[in-house]
């Protein structure tokens, strides 16, 4: 029984080791491709390492203005991300804690799930013709708001807030605190895990996001990294040891955050997934 384990160990580390190889490699392989010089990019036999190292391409691409770039798409993560998450936590709370107290709130929450069906692309025309009609058009909010409302999260959170008795909503209640306070003070904390996990989540949404910043946007002073990145792309070519360069900066920002959360992120999503 003991041989039998140890086997079956052996070979779950050679299964996650080779799948962490496959998850990993393509990302060092961009790394030390961005160093190369273009003589060495499609050069015949490929070899992983640069054989003459040179940053010159990433302050090809600084000098390009693309820290605008990221400011922009910085911006309009953080945003985007603090408005989904007090949507989110409201929404959740709510569907949770007046469960028992109004009538259809788990017909409301089904119908939230049901706009899970619907393909994103498919919303794609109605959402720009609100954006145009709001005047939103080549104004980052006409890209933050039409996305700031995410099933997910609310999903997580209400799991999470059914899971917390309802005495201590009660309990504050008699001790005089209203609504706003009970929520603001008590429950939002202990939905921490949660907060931590939609950040990360929301943030890379927002962070990797094309389709609505190429609609929105026109003016290019105004471009996310993800369109920056694109326009290396040319009628005559491709700017391949640009566009390496580039993709290695976009990376860096959703790293340091998932590296500065990620410890939270597994209890945020067992927490998120408790039915009470």
């Amino acid at each position: 029984m003991k041989k039998a384990q140890v086997r079956i160990s052996w070979l779950l580390m050679v299964l996650t080791l080779g799948t962490a190889f496959f998850i990993l490699f393509p990302i060092v392989w961009m790394v030390l491709s961005s160093f190369k010089p273009s003589s060495e990019l499609f050069a015949y036999p490929l070899r992983i390492f640069p054989q003459n190292f040179t940053p010159d391409h990433y302050r090809k691409v600084l000098e390009s203005g693309f820290m605008r770039y990221m400011g922009n798409s910085l911006f309009l993560a953080a945003a985007g991300t603090l408005i989904t998450l007090t949507i989110s936590s409201m929404c959740g709370y709510a569907l949770a804690a007046y469960r028992f107290e109004l009538k259809y709130t788990n017909v409301l929450f089904g119908i939230f799930l049901l706009g899970t069906l619907i393909p994103g692309e498919t919303l794609t025309v109605p959402q720009f013709s609100v954006i145009s009609a709001l005047g939103l058009y080549n104004n980052i909010w006409g890209v933050i708001l039409p996305v700031v409302t995410t099933t997910t999260g609310i999903f997580m959170y209400r799991q999470h807030y059914m899971s917390v008795p309802l005495s201590l909503a009660e309990a504050a209640r008699i001790d005089g605190a209203h609504e706003g306070q009970i929520f603001v003070r008590i429950m939002f904390p202990l939905g921490a895990p949660i907060t931590v996990t939609l950040t990360i989540f929301s943030f890379m949404w927002r962070w990797n996001d094309y389709i609505l910043p190429l609609l929105v946007f026109s003016d290019q002073r105004k471009y996310t990294i993800q369109i920056a990145i694109k326009n290396y792309i040319g009628m005559l070519g491709v700017d391949w040891n640009s566009i390496l360069a580039a993709s290695v900066i976009s990376i860096l920002p959703v790293m340091v955050v998932f590296l500065i959360l990620q410890r939270y992120v597994l209890g945020g999503i067992m927490s998120g997934s408790v039915k009470g």
